[in-house]
């Protein structure tokens, strides 16, 4: 009996040090997206999703702030805002959707059109995102956020 249980323990040694043959790598079609980009990924699992869901409530939220902070310097000065007016005034408004345009996560033309794009999320233009039309915040396409960057 004894030798019996040697076997079977030096079985069981030999197949866990051996373990299993590893699953063969997957590639993946998913073009790379930033991960500041808030938008639905196909293929990302639910979990990744629900997670942008989240991120993405917040990110609509910023963009009506910065909606309505470059609609008020429209008014006051006549005329749209230049990038860096905005970013003046956010250094002392609103320093969070400043660091939101510092690292990248929204971007905002250089001189906007009052009917044009105001800002965008990154990569929307590859993954679809939130952009800013003309006093509209909204989700657009990676089509339609294409056609509206290229309007800038």
């Amino acid at each position: 009996m004894r030798g019996l249980s040697t076997a079977v323990m030096i079985l069981i040694v030999i197949g866990s040090t051996l373990g299993c043959p590893k699953a063969p790598k997957t590639v993946d079609t998913q073009p790379a997206v930033d991960n500041r980009n808030t938008n639905y990924q196909p293929g990302a699992g639910v979990a990744i999703n629900t997670i942008k869901a989240g991120k993405r409530t917040a990110a609509m939220h910023d963009f009506d702030q910065l909606k309505t902070i470059i609609y008020a310097m429209e008014l006051e000065n006549n005329r749209m805002p230049s990038k860096e007016e905005l970013r003046t005034e956010l250094s002392g408004n609103g320093k969070n959707l400043l660091k939101l345009i510092d690292d990248g996560a929204i971007l905002v033309p250089t001189q906007p059109r009052k009917d044009g794009l105001w800002a965008y999320e990154i990569d929307a233009e590859k993954a679809g995102g939130i952009v800013v039309v003309a006093g509209n915040v909204s989700r657009a396409t990676a089509d339609d956020a294409k056609k509206l960057i290229a309007q800038k």
